[in-house]
């Protein structure tokens, strides 16, 4: 993830620590179903968009929602995003 952490704790987005620009993920299991039609916008949940790549450009996969304490247009000045690929993030957590 990156501009955001997830509390693994706590289950939900949260400020990103200084000096750390990506967050591993923990492993999320993904289940598309229907989007209620009602129209009504879920405040305790950031739609976060997933890219391939750090190259977010034409990269797009899916939108997952995630649980945030914090009002969702905070993440989305912020532009979290979850990223499938990080070159050198892996490498970087093996090494801890």
């Amino acid at each position: 993830m990156e501009g955001a952490r997830w509390d693994i704790s706590l289950g939900q987005l949260e400020e990103s620590k200084p000096k750390e620009m990506f967050c591993v993920m923990p492993v999320v299991y993904c289940k598309a179903a229907p989007v209620p039609a009602d129209g009504k916008e879920d405040k305790s949940s950031y739609q976060c968009p997933c890219y391939k790549t750090v190259d977010r450009g034409g990269t797009y996969v899916f939108t997952g929602q995630l649980k945030t304490r914090l009002p969702p247009r905070k993440w989305v000045l912020a532009g979290v995003a979850m990223l499938l690929d990080v070159e050198g993030v892996a490498e970087e957590i093996k090494k801890k």
